[in-house]
C-alpha cells in the first residue's frame, strides 16, 4: 500500500525524532511511503533551522518514491489530451531535453539540496513570489465562498455545480459556449487557468508571471497553434476532454471547491496541491480535520479511484508512531 504524508504529520515525526521507528513500522506492515515535493518545498519555509532539519531528514530518509511535481503530472495530463483530440498541437519535435532536465531536478537534484544545504535554500527559495501566490488564491477563495453563501451554493454534489457564459465565467467573447448550455464548473475554471497560462502567462519575460503550466505543456504542445484561435480552445476544454482522463485537473478544481464551504485559511493552496497527488497513493494520513473532511468529499466523487483520506490523532497516543500505526490497524 502505498502512503502519502500531510505536512503536519512529518513535522510531528521531525518533532520527535521518530523518523526511524516511522521507517521500521511501515517497513514491517509491507507499505511504501509516496512524497512530493510539494511537500519538502513547504517544510523548507520553516523558520527555525533546528525543527526544518529535522524534518527533512525524516522525508529523506522514510520516502520510498520521490513523486513528480503536481505541475509535471497535471500537465501530462493535457499534453495526453491534446495528443488524442488535436494532434495538430502537438510539437513536431519536443523538447524531451528541456522536461527531463525538469524532472530530474524536482525527483532528484532538488532532494539532494534540501538535505545538504535546506538554509541557503530557504535563503534563496522564492519564498516572498510563493507567499504573495498563495495570498491571492487565498482571496480569489474567500470572495468565491462570499458569491457561493450568497447564492446559496450547494457543495455536496459537485457533479451538478454547472455554470453558464457570463462577464465573470467568459470574459470577453464568448466563444466556443454553445447557446443556452450550462457546463460542469470545473470546465470553464480550467479552461480559464490555462488560457492565462498558456496565451498570457507566454509573456513572462516582460511581466514576470509563473509559466509553470506552460513550460511543461509547451515542451511537447506548440502553445501558439493552441492558442490561435480562442473558439477552438475553449471548446477543447469545455465539451471535448474528458474528466476521467484528466483526474488530478479536476481534483484540484474540486479541492478548491470544497474548501470554500469551510474557513478559508492560508494552508488552502498548499492543501490543494496534495490533492492533485490523490491518484498517487492509496492512504493519505493528516491530522487536519478539515482537510480530511475535503478529501472524503472529493474522493467519493472523484472521476477515477483516488487514495482514501485517515486522521491521525497524535493526542490520543503516546507518540506520533503509535498514532500512525493505530490509524494503519484500522484499515
Amino acid at each position: 500500500m502505498k502512503v502519502m504524508l500531510d505536512n503536519n504529520i512529518w513535522s510531528y515525526l521531525g518533532d520527535e525524532q521518530a523518523g526511524d521507528r516511522f521507517r521500521a513500522l511501515i517497513r514491517s506492515l509491507g507499505h511504501r511511503v509516496v512524497t512530493a515535493p510539494g511537500v519538502l518545498l513547504e517544510v523548507l519555509q520553516h523558520p527555525r533551522p533546528d525543527k526544518r532539519e529535522a524534518i527533512v531528514r525524516a522525508i529523506l530518509a522514510c520516502t520510498d518514491e520521490r513523486l513528480r511535481s503536481e505541475a509535471d503530472l497535471e500537465g501530462s495530463e493535457v499534453v495526453a489530451e491534446v495528443r488524442r483530440l488535436h494532434p495538430e498541437w502537438i510539437r513536431p519535435v519536443p523538447d524531451t531535453g528541456r522536461e527531463a532536465t525538469w524532472r530530474t531536478y524536482w525527483t532528484k537534484t532538488f532532494w539532494r539540496q534540501a538535505v545538504e544545504s535546506h538554509e541557503l535554500f530557504r535563503e534563496i527559495a522564492p519564498a516572498e513570489h510563493a507567499a504573495r501566490t498563495a495570498q491571492f488564491l487565498v482571496d480569489v477563495q474567500k470572495q468565491q465562498q462570499k458569491d457561493w453563501r450568497e447564492g446559496k451554493f450547494d457543495v455536496s454534489d459537485l457533479s451538478r455545480i454547472t455554470t453558464f457564459p457570463t462577464d465573470e465565467t467568459a470574459p470577453g467573447p464568448r466563444l466556443g459556449w454553445e447557446a443556452g448550455d450550462k457546463i460542469a464548473a470545473w470546465r470553464p475554471r480550467t479552461q480559464e487557468v490555462y488560457w492565462y497560462s498558456f496565451a498570457v502567462g507566454r509573456r513572462s519575460v516582460l511581466t514576470n508571471e509563473d509559466t509553470t503550466g506552460a513550460d511543461w505543456v509547451g515542451a511537447r504542445v506548440d502553445l501558439r497553434a493552441m492558442c490561435t484561435s480562442r473558439e477552438k480552445f475553449n471548446r477543447f476544454w469545455l465539451y471535448e476532454v474528458e474528466a476521467e482522463k484528466m483526474p488530478r485537473n479536476w481534483l484540484r478544481w474540486a479541492a478548491e471547491t470544497v474548501q470554500a464551504d469551510m474557513k478559508v485559511t492560508p494552508g488552502n493552496p498548499r492543501d490543494v496541491q496534495h490533492a492533485s497527488h490523490l491518484p498517487d497513493c492509496d492512504v493519505f494520513l493528516t491530522a487536519d480535520k478539515n482537510f480530511l473532511r475535503v478529501l472524503d468529499q472529493i474522493a467519493q466523487q472523484a472521476p477515477v479511484p483516488v487514495g482514501r483520506g485517515c486522521r491521525v490523532a497524535p493526542a490520543a497516543h503516546d507518540g506520533i508512531v503509535e498514532a500512525i500505526q493505530a490509524t494503519l490497524d484500522k484499515l
